[in-house]
């Protein structure tokens, strides 16, 4: 009964937030991230290749709409000590088809113009994997054009058959929450996204939360009791993360730091 009041009041919150500068992000429904391990002695030379070589490919599809979105992250703080991966450039579009459609345009246009940017790419960088997702909850504001420099990203195994309740507590209990800080200028904005593909019971975590920030002391306020309190006044606070923890379990965190974007 009382996990249903607190379903109620925390949408009821939701509306009553002013929603002028908040907002979603309908446009980059889509992520595909490539996940790359460079030695540590490369790494000023494969940002510079990423950035001066791989960066022009990428806009002339950005350019037509194709793709929405491009940003190349270093991993500063890996969710474990040992990650294999320590850069990921994601990659944002409208739909599935659109992925595809871009990775074959950028593929033919390499090879057609500049086979030895491959060569020098392979030469600096191992692609351990890749992954597809689809956002499925997010804010960020309006009026803030400034992308943000750092990105918290929390790996989550969500339960079999708590999808749903899941992401409606993201949606009805955290982005209230969310929303404060973004108005208050502590965060930038916030994702929630759901694991497409690859997937299964070997797969460790199935959705992810991004927390945007654009400076690194924002990093470490997060849901305080105060801020509960003010933005959900009277919610049992103990019961509302014992629902939350009930859906699901954090895998892994890590930062990651935006070194170039389109």
């Amino acid at each position: 009964m009382k996990y249903a009041i607190q379903i109620a009041l925390a949408t009821c919150l939701s509306l009553l937030i002013s929603v002028s500068v908040i907002g979603q992000t309908e446009e980059n429904a889509y992520l595909n991230i490539d996940y790359l391990k460079v030695e540590a002695e490369d790494h000023d030379e494969f940002e510079k290749l990423v950035q001066e070589e791989w960066k022009s490919v990428y806009k002339k599809e950005h350019s037509t709409d194709k793709l929405n979105g491009w940003y190349f992250y270093r991993v500063g703080y890996p969710g474990g000590h040992y990650s294999s991966y320590n850069y990921v450039i994601v990659t944002t579009y409208k739909d599935p088809n659109t992925l595809v459609r871009v990775s074959d345009a950028i593929k033919k246009h390499v090879e057609n113009t500049n086979s030895r940017l491959l060569e020098r790419t392979i030469g600096l960088a191992t692609h351990q994997f890749s992954e597809l997702w689809k956002t499925v909850a997010g804010i960020y504001n309006g009026e803030n054009q400034k992308l943000s420099e750092f990105v918290v990203m929390n790996f989550m195994m969500v339960k079999p058959g708590k999808e749903a309740e899941y992401i409606t507590l993201e949606n009805d209990m955290a982005r209230p929450l969310h929303e404060a800080r973004v108005e208050d200028g502590s965060m930038h904005s916030w994702r929630t996204y759901s694991l497409i593909q690859p997937g299964g019971l070997s797969y460790s975590y199935n959705f992810v939360t991004a927390d945007h920030y654009e400076e690194m002391n924002h990093i470490e306020f997060g849901f305080t009791n105060e801020l509960i309190k003010s933005v959900m006044p009277g919610t049992d606070i103990n019961e509302m993360f014992d629902a939350i923890y009930a859906t699901r379990d954090i895998v892994k965190s890590e930062m990651w730091q935006l070194v170039d974007a389109l």
